[in-house]
Formats: structure tokens, C-alpha cells, sequence
């Protein structure tokens, strides 16, 4: 069966589509947040084949005024086709939860009828069942730094409480990512450096507001204070603590000077030592007990080495005073 409707536009080449449509699309390739998803508990969701949410150039043609209209004619074209892709994501990975907030990425398709399609693919962000933190010492009433364990609370029923340590830092955040960015263009770019930082801005905007929407499912605190507390360890090489982008450019300078810029991350940077150390001595001082979970081998951290080990697991801790 073709995916082209009799007498649908056939276009080649991105650079044949509007303006702003170039602009949105090779833009927010580039911002999809991804290890600020994996802070919130969330995934995009990568295809095992092919890519099901496929939108050809030829409908993504217009004549838009403003990069908003451009945008705003993604993810119609997206809501048109999503139903099918979305089955197939569902197969892939069951009991996920879809988001209105996708992955976007190039894309061709050989079709039998139609030859070869240009266009780009669509790839949801998701909830997911699973975690990459061991989740089985964690009990209702648990206070959560951070929101890594978001999607155990919602798929598992957990009635846990979260501190959502980046809340305050997303316009830090953006800004980082504008700036690395728009570094990486202008060195690596040669053809065209498309980037731009207002259309950045708004894709990643429309980012936290998924996520906003999400957060109203479970209870955020606003003070630290509680019986137990529940630390997601993020890895980090990072030191000192400041603003995000002042730690990508100081802390992450060899990965920027090799060029390895998808290596720069937000959340490695404010999960840095210094930033961490003032985190553990502000729960020490309010909760009786702290599990640290971990994506790999449990070690106690410098800061809490005084602490008693109550029970020990290879990716989880139990301290007590």
C-alpha cells in the first residue's frame, strides 16, 4: 500500500521547505533534552525498526509566516498518523504512557509504490514501567530528591513524595543548552548553522510544560524534611557548582575542546560535587534515615562516610546516624 495519497507532494530535499520550516526542524533536533527526560523518569522511545510516526517533506510544505506556525504544523501532521506508529511503540514496549512531546529526527522510507520518501520521524516520549535505579527498597511515605523514580510512582502506585532539585534551574538550563549549541555551530557547522535559540527555547519550554502536567499526578514538596529520604545518584565529574552553563564551559571543557559536545549535559553538571555536598549535609540534618540508589556499583559518598551502614545491596545503600 503506498503512504502517499494520489497526487500528495513528493520534495527531496529539506532545504526545498519554507524557511522557518527548516529552522524549527534542524533546530530542535538538536535540544530534545534527553538526559533531563531521564531526570523526570521519562524515555524517548526508539524504534527497533524503521520509524512509525513518519511525516514526508511533502506535508510539511507551507507558506508560515512565523516559526510557531511552522512547529504548530508538525505535530498536526504527527496527531494524523500517530495512532498507528504508536501501536508499534506500544508492542516494543508495553504499558508505556505516551507524551504530546516527540524526539524529532531525519529520516527516508522506500516505498514500493512511491520509491524513496524524505521526511522526518517522530519519536514519543514516554513513561515507561521500568527504571534504571533499583526501586525495591522503596516504601510509601519515602522522600524522593529528585524526580528519577516519576514513572515508578505513576505505573507502580508507589505513594511517595518528590523534591524536584531542577524546578528552579530550567531557565539555567535552557540557557545552557542555547549556548553549547550554538557553540557547536558555529565551529562544526560549516554548511549552514541552523540553530536557532528562540525556536530552541520554545521546543524546550513545551518540554517542561509536559512535564508540568505530569508532576500534578503526584505530591511535590516544597522543604526537606521527612523520616527517610531517597537520593537517584546521577554520576558526575563536575566540582564546583554554579550556573549550568558556567559548569558545562569550566567543567566539561575537554569534551568541548574534542569536539564531543553531545557528551555536555545539564543534569551531570548540576549533580556536581559541591552541589551534592551541601545537598547531603541539608538531609542529614532533617531525615533519620537515607537509601542512596545508584545506576551502578553502591559506594558511600566522602560526605557521608560517618554515617552507619545499615544495609547494603550492589546498587543500593541504607544509612543511619
Amino acid at each position: 500500500m503506498a503512504l502517499l495519497k494520489r497526487g500528495e507532494k513528493k520534495i527531496f530535499h529539506i532545504d526545498s521547505l519554507n524557511q522557518h520550516m527548516r529552522e524549527v526542524i534542524k533546530t530542535v533536533m538538536d535540544v530534545n533534552l534527553n538526559d533531563v527526560a531521564k531526570y523526570y523518569g521519562l524515555r524517548y522511545l526508539s524504534p527497533k525498526f524503521g520509524e512509525p510516526i513518519f511525516i514526508p517533506y511533502g506535508r510539511l510544505d507551507g507558506n508560515f509566516k512565523k516559526f510557531e506556525d511552522a512547529f504548530e504544523k508538525i505535530y498536526d501532521e504527527i496527531e494524523k498518523v500517530k495512532e498507528e506508529g504508536l501501536k508499534k511503540y506500544l508492542e516494543w514496549y508495553p504499558n508505556s504512557q505516551f507524551l504530546d512531546h516527540y524526539r524529532i529526527v531525519f529520516y527516508s522510507y522506500t516505498d514500493l509504490e512511491d520509491g524513496v520518501l524524505y521526511g522526518i520521524g517522530a519519536e514519543p516520549l514516554a513513561v515507561i514501567p521500568n527504571s534504571s535505579y533499583p526501586v525495591d527498597k522503596v516504601s510509601d511515605g519515602d522522600v524522593i530528591v529528585g524526580m528519577q523514580l516519576l514513572n515508578v510512582a505513576l505505573t507502580k502506585g508507589l505513594k511517595i513524595k518528590f523534591f524536584d532539585i531542577i524546578a528552579n534551574r530550567r531557565e539555567e538550563i535552557i540557557e545552557a543548552y542555547n549556548w553549547l549549541y550554538s557553540e557547536f555551530h558555529v565551529k562544526y557547522d560549516a554548511k549552514d548553522k541552523v540553530f536557532l535559540t528562540d525556536i530552541a527555547t520554545y521546543y524546550m519550554k513545551k518540554f517542561f510544560e509536559v512535564v508540568d502536567e505530569l508532576k500534578k499526578k503526584v505530591e511535590v514538596i516544597e522543604n526537606l524534611k521527612g523520616k527517610r529520604v531517597v537520593i537517584p545518584m546521577v554520576e558526575s565529574t563536575a566540582k564546583r557548582d554554579g550556573r549550568v552553563k558556567e559548569i558545562m564551559e569550566i567543567e566539561f571543557a575537554d569534551y568541548i575542546d574534542q569536539g564531543n559536545y553531545y557528551k555536555v549535559e545539564a543534569i551531570p553538571s548540576i549533580y556536581n560535587k559541591e552541589f551534592m555536598g551541601k545537598l547531603f549535609k541539608q538531609v542529614l540534618n532533617n531525615f533519620d534515615e537515607i537509601l542512596l540508589l545508584f545506576e551502578r556499583k553502591a559506594t558511600v559518598p566522602d560526605e557521608l562516610k560517618e554515617l552507619k551502614v545499615k544495609e547494603q545491596g550492589d546498587r543500593y545503600l541504607i544509612l543511619t546516624k
